[in-house]
This record gives structure tokens, C-alpha cells and sequence, in this order.
């Protein structure tokens, strides 16, 4: 018999907020989970916030109203033969914990788990959570503070988890977000070189300013956005480039 691939364990994660870490996780597991057919389960540890359940509870509550949603959650379900992802409540300091009892009664193997955290380093449990990952992206924009403790946090955790080889962390990975399209892509290359120096590696896709990005599900219906029960709006994730940039993600995660 073949023996099964190990799951992998995946954050987005940054102790800087408002650089969308929780809109990311909720975006990429759709992808990998709607669009790619993998296994997917969130672990949303961002207590007492806990953004990610709530966000399945609206997304639940507007479809139950709404038809258009209703019969585009039938279609999915037989085209894909799979529910929903699950989004599991914890804090850092017991979500492996939780997984791992959850896994135990869960009735299918799961691919990729997403593990949404705090955004900050000093919440009781966030290193030990961050020990136990396989790999870890931070989302960066150009802003001077983001930049400073953004990069602050991500040498840390590079040099005292990753280059020590005291943790399961396999990797860790910036990537620009809320990117204006109308800045000079030199000062990005600039930073990059930057990054580089300092022992660290960027994403190449650069994902752009977009409103939509944080759009919910309407009662009226309309494309999907932000969304734990469906694939993100393919035009849309084409025109940003985040068919683009989970394909990277992709290629980091198959080297499992």
C-alpha cells in the first residue's frame, strides 16, 4: 500500500495587523480546497477574535437566504463530491492539540491545514504554534512601520526556528500584498535586494490593492469574494494574480 503523504502544516502570519493574514488563509484554503480538490481544514487560533468562524457563520447564514448561493452550493458539492472545509476553534497554545483530536475522528485524510494566529509573537502559544508548522508566508506592504516590525518578526523567526533546526519550520516566505500598481516596481525590487541580504525570501507575485479582496457574500448574490464555502471569483483572482501566486505556494508545498 502506498503510504500516505504527511500533512502539511501552512500559516499566513505577520505580528503587524491590517496586512490581511485572515483574509489570505480564508482565500487560499478556498483555492486549494474548491479549485485545486485538496483536503482542506483552518485551524482559526486568533482568539478571542476567532474572524475565520465567524466568517463561515455569516457565509452560512446569507446562503440560507439566498438561491443563487444555494444552488451554487449544490453544483459545487456534486461536482467536487466534498463538503465544506472544516474551520476549527482554538488558541495557539492548544491548536495542534486540537487538530490532532479532531484528525483522530475525522473520516477522510486532509492535505494542507491553515492555521490562522495572532498577530502578535508575544500571545501565549503563537512560537510553539509557529515551531510546529511545515511553512510559514508573511504578507508585507510598503509602509516604513510594516516594513520595520514585519521584518523584525520574520528575521526571528529565520534565524532562532528555521537556520537552527530546533523546530519543524521548514520555510518561511514574504510576499508583497496591497501592492499600488501606480508605484515605481523599482523601489519593490529595492526592497527585495534588501530581503536578500538579510537571509530572507519574497514571493515573486505581487498581489495588488483590491477592494474586492474583502467583499462577503451578498443577500442580492453576485460573484463570490471572500468566502469559506466557495472558490473566489476566477476572473477576479486571474486579474490580481492569485491564481499566479498560489501557484508558487503550490510549488513550495509539493516539496513535501
Amino acid at each position: 500500500m502506498e503510504k500516505r503523504k504527511k500533512t502539511v502544516f501552512v500559516s499566513f502570519a505577520t505580528q503587524k495587523g491590517g496586512v490581511g493574514k485572515s483574509t489570505f488563509t480564508i482565500y487560499a484554503a478556498s483555492w486549494l480546497h474548491y479549485v485545486k480538490g485538496l483536503n482542506v481544514a483552518v485551524v482559526d487560533c486568533d482568539y478571542p477574535q476567532h474572524s475565520i468562524i465567524k466568517q463561515k457563520k455569516r457565509d452560512m447564514e446569507v446562503v440560507k437566504t439566498t438561491p443563487v448561493y444555494q444552488n451554487l452550493l449544490v453544483e459545487q458539492a456534486g461536482r467536487l463530491k466534498k463538503k465544506a472545509y472544516p474551520v476549527i476553534g482554538s488558541t495557539p497554545a492548544n491548536c495542534m492539540t486540537d487538530w490532532r483530536a479532531f484528525e483522530e475522528k475525522a473520516d477522510i485524510p486532509y492535505d494542507i491545514v491553515l492555521f490562522d494566529l495572532p498577530g502578535t509573537m508575544g500571545s501565549d502559544g503563537v512560537i510553539a504554534a509557529i515551531s510546529a508548522l511545515d511553512h510559514l508566508f508573511v504578507p508585507i506592504k510598503a509602509d516604513r512601520l510594516v516594513l520595520e516590525s514585519t521584518l523584525n518578526f520574520a528575521t526571528t523567526i529565520n534565524d532562532r526556528l528555521i537556520k537552527t533546526g530546533v523546530s519543524a519550520l521548514k520555510s518561511l516566505h514574504l510576499f508583497w500584498n496591497m501592492v499600488d500598481r501606480r508605484e515605481r516596481t523599482t523601489l519593490y525590487d529595492v526592497y527585495q535586494q534588501g530581503f536578500s541580504l538579510l537571509g530572507l525570501d519574497c514571493l515573486k507575485t505581487r498581489i495588488p490593492v483590491r477592494s474586492n479582496f474583502t467583499k462577503d457574500l451578498s443577500a442580492t448574490g453576485g460573484p463570490v469574494y471572500r468566502s469559506t464555502l466557495f472558490a473566489p471569483d476566477a476572473a477576479f483572482t486571474k486579474e490580481c494574480g492569485f491564481d499566479t501566486f498560489m501557484d508558487e505556494i503550490i510549488s513550495i508545498l509539493k516539496t513535501e
